[in-house]
C-alpha cells in the first residue's frame, strides 16, 4: 500500500504553499536545467511535475510529458499551461512515477527536480526513469541528496526509513540511489545559496 500520509499531503496543503516555498530557488533550478543539451523535437519526461514549476525553463520546441500522483497539483499545473500557452507542447498525466506506462527508451531527457527526496521508493522510481530514457539520454537530478562520503550509511539509512513516511526525506544518498544503473554523473552545479541542494547531470550509457 502506498504511503497514505505522503499522498494526502500532496493533495491538500502542499500544492498551495509549494510555489512560494520554491520561488527563492527558481533561478538555481533554471541554471541546472540549462546544463542539458536540448534539441528541437526532443521528448522530455518530468516525473513529479507537480504544478509545473520547471516547465517555463524548458525550451518550447521540445515535447514534455509531466506525470504526478496528485490530482490537485496536476489541476493547478493545467491552469498554468493555459495561462502561459504551453498546452500544445506539454502533456500532464496522473501516473505513479514508480510504475509508468511509457515504453522503454521513449525519452531523450528526464528532469527530476526535487523528486527523489519525495517519492516513496527512490531506487524504484529512478529505475523507471532509466528504463524510459534512451541510451545516450540525459537525466537531470536537482535535489537535496547526500553523497556517500558525507554521511555513514549506518546513520543515513535508518533515518531515511523513518523520514520516507513523511512528505520528504533529506537523508537519501545519491550514490545509493543510482548504484548499479547504467548512468554516470557528467556535471554538477550548485542548487541554492547555501549548497543544500545540488544539480547533477547524468547520462545513460
Amino acid at each position: 500500500m502506498k504511503n497514505v500520509v505522503k499522498l494526502l499531503s500532496y493533495n491538500t496543503f502542499i500544492p498551495f504553499f509549494y510555489p512560494a516555498l520554491m520561488l527563492p530557488i527558481k533561478p538555481w533550478r533554471t541554471k541546472a536545467i540549462k546544463m542539458m543539451d536540448f534539441h528541437t523535437g526532443d521528448r522530455v519526461i518530468v516525473p513529479g511535475v507537480g504544478t509545473g514549476h520547471d516547465l517555463s525553463a524548458i525550451p518550447k520546441d521540445v515535447r514534455v510529458d509531466g506525470v504526478d500522483i496528485s490530482d490537485v497539483m496536476l489541476g493547478l499545473g493545467k491552469i498554468k499551461l493555459k495561462l502561459f500557452g504551453m498546452e500544445k507542447s506539454v502533456t500532464l498525466s496522473k501516473m505513479d512515477a514508480e510504475k509508468m506506462s511509457f515504453d522503454d527508451n521513449t525519452f531523450d531527457k528526464a528532469i527530476l527536480s526535487l523528486f527523489l527526496t519525495v517519492v516513496f521508493d527512490a531506487r524504484k522510481a529512478f529505475a523507471e526513469i532509466v528504463r524510459v530514457v534512451k541510451p545516450g539520454g540525459q537525466i537531470l537530478i536537482f535535489d537535496h541528496l547526500l553523497r556517500k562520503s558525507s554521511v555513514p550509511n549506518i546513520l543515513a539509512k535508518p533515518i531515511d526509513t523513518v523520514l520516507s513516511y513523511s512528505f520528504a526525506s533529506v537523508t537519501r544518498v545519491l550514490d545509493d540511489i543510482i548504484e548499479g544503473y547504467p548512468v554516470t554523473v557528467e556535471k554538477t552545479v550548485k542548487g541554492d545559496l547555501l549548497g543544500f541542494i545540488e544539480g547533477y547531470l547524468l547520462v545513460k550509457h
